[in-house]
């Protein structure tokens, strides 16, 4: 397959701070960042600008919620699979796949599902795992798979674990993401401090979180790098 000399891999995050994460380990200009705010609807939207532009890849990029009781906080997943409750399944490039598996071997692969809402409390998480065997959940991989999927372009979703299977997301967290992806602080702690016993849980959370970040500035780059040789390839194949 030929690919234009202006191919790039369009990433699509859902928090400021994942795409940071991004920018960090990856200092490329063949690469573009795109943030949902942890909407699936302006996930696919940004999934098919990227398409309709030229993007040579699509990855979902970031931190998401743990299924399998085996997981923990920073565990880094590839996904050969995205499914989601409307019974969509989208398979992940094979040749992508194998590529990835040799950037970063200590990676698990794993089914994902997306969900249009936060999955939040521990028994939603182990009924999903046993009903679909999805090992994490998150909130935009399913609908850049579908996306892309429609474009035919290739897709990956590459995700660390914040929560665990066996922690609930605490109440003041919830609403903590605004449509630009930041953080509202204010209103989370606010939200804490109506009702202080939440307080030791987004400690907790910021913390695990951190650690599925810090898992994300360390592999990505490799990650990176090896899909870029991949691009490179193809483009010398006439």
């Amino acid at each position: 397959m030929f690919v234009s000399k202006n191919s790039f891999i369009g990433v699509v995050c859902g928090l400021q701070s994942e795409a940071k994460a991004v920018r960090a380990a990856c200092d490329s200009l063949h690469l573009r960042i795109g943030i949902s705010g942890a909407n699936a609807e302006r996930a696919e939207e940004i999934t098919r600008a990227f398409c309709e532009d030229g993007a040579n890849i699509v990855i979902s990029v970031g931190v998401s919620g743990g299924l399998d009781p085996s997981l923990l906080p920073g565990d880094l997943l590839i996904s050969d699979a995205v499914c989601s409750a409307s019974g969509d399944a989208f398979e992940v490039d094979e040749h992508l796949l194998a590529t990835l598996r040799d950037a970063v071997p200590d990676a698990r692969v794993a089914l994902l599902f997306g969900a249009d809402e936060i999955i939040a409390d521990t028994q939603r998480k182990a009924k999903l795992f046993a009903d679909t065997s999805a090992l994490a959940v998150d909130m935009e991989s399913h609908a850049v798979a579908r996306a892309a999927k429609a474009a035919g372009v290739p897709f990956l979703a590459i995700r660390a674990i914040a929560d665990p299977s066996d922690r609930a997301m605490p109440p003041a967290a919830l609403n903590a993401v605004a449509a630009d992806g930041s953080t509202r602080v204010l209103k989370t702690l606010g939200a804490a401090m109506r009702d202080p016993k939440q307080f030791p849980a987004l400690l907790k959370l910021g913390a695990d979180s951190e650690a599925a970040l810090k898992t994300l500035r360390r592999d990505l780059g490799a990650i990176a790098v090896s899909l870029l040789k991949t691009i490179d390839l193809e483009q010398k194949t006439p």
